[in-house]
């Protein structure tokens, strides 16, 4: 029986292993549009590589499609092959990522499908975002749709940028929470200490005050001082 959860959990797993972050900051970004033809994917990595200078390896998974792992900068992303359309698997706390190496490829694969297949393919319809929340639940977001056609990646980035920043916004109201937590933890225990000292110098005994001075040495009177003469 399909599962839909475990399908996209398995991809992200996938991911997080190429990426090396936890699967819940991974995103996906899928631009839906029939591809005629997987040659366009080919065109679109070699047009990375010598116009762009990205690196690129094919990367094995239950990614459902034919991965593969792009490299700018020190930056790294997935794209992968689908019938239906692009997928770019990205992290999402990446600025970077998301301002040099996700346009990129944005903006290849709209000259690559303009140049493959003018009538229509150039222009990207629909957008779906999706995402794995801390609890191993898929989120997706299906209103990312441009309204039309759109030839400009920036508002398909956008849309990437915002659903990084959701996730970002979770995990700092996550630390926000872990940091009050351990400072009210801090501040208990710190009383704590302080009632234990307070009780224990209640409960120490006194030191006595008074001094004991040592008997005074005496002295001889002067009568038995002096020694009768003997006689001679």
């Amino acid at each position: 029986m399909y599962d839909r959860n475990s399908h996209f959990v398995e991809k992200f797993a996938s991911a997080a292993q190429h990426l090396h972050v936890p699967p819940h900051q991974i995103v996906s970004l899928k631009l839906r549009g029939p591809v005629p033809s997987y040659d366009q994917y080919q065109e679109l990595l070699h047009a990375l590589e010598h116009e762009v200078g990205v690196h690129w390896v094919k990367v094995a998974g239950n990614l459902q499609g034919q991965g593969y792992l792009l490299d700018h900068d020190g930056t790294k992303a997935i794209v992968v092959e689908h019938e239906s359309g692009l997928e770019l698997l990205y992290i999402a706390g990446s600025i970077a990522s998301l301002v040099g190496l996700v346009l990129a490829v944005l903006q290849c694969w709209g000259a690559v499908r303009g140049y493959l297949d003018r009538g229509h393919a150039r222009h990207f319809h629909d957008v779906e975002i999706r995402r794995i929340d801390d609890s191993g639940n898929v989120q997706e977001d299906h209103s990312c749709g441009l309204g039309g056609p759109s030839t400009f990646p920036l508002s398909i980035l956008n849309k990437g940028l915002l659903a990084a920043a959701r996730i970002i916004d979770t995990d700092v109201c996550a630390l926000r929470d872990e940091i009050r937590l351990l400072s009210e933890r801090l501040i208990t225990v710190e009383r704590q200490l302080n009632g234990k000292e307070a009780s224990s110098q209640l409960t120490r005994p006194k030191r006595s005050t008074k001094i004991t001075r040592p008997p005074a040495a005496t002295t001889p009177s002067r009568a038995a001082a002096r020694k009768p003469k003997s006689a001679n």
